[in-house]
């Protein structure tokens, strides 16, 4: 799993994109939790994830993106995930998540 942290400091304050490649599985999903956790703050509170290079997501990853929710809305923040392929919007479908993660159908929207 490759992760990529970018700050948008242009548009609203406190977004940053978070840029997946692979499988988030359980090695993953420990990194991204290990990652993302400590840059949770009231600067970085709301982030957007780019699920484009995701091939598969497991509970592990989706445990890792509800404690990263729960964090981030300790400082008012939220997350929202775009570029999800049909299989991983699927599974967030099939676990009830789509609307508590924000799954979102493009990039734009997931900024609004």
């Amino acid at each position: 799993m490759r992760i990529r942290f970018e700050a948008d400091r242009h548009t609203v304050d406190g977004i940053l994109t978070v840029r997946l490649d692979g499988a988030l599985e359980i090695d993953g999903a420990e990194r991204l939790w290990d990652q993302a956790s400590q840059r949770v703050g009231p600067e970085d509170r709301f982030f957007l994830f780019d699920f484009s290079g995701v091939t598969i997501i497991t509970s592990a990853g989706i445990g890792s993106l509800v404690r990263l929710l729960v964090r981030l809305q300790k400082f008012g923040g939220a997350l929202a995930i775009f570029g999800c392929s049909d299989k991983i919007c699927d599974v967030f479908d099939i676990v009830l998540l789509k609307q508590i993660l924000q799954v979102c159908d493009s990039e734009r929207e997931a900024r609004s």
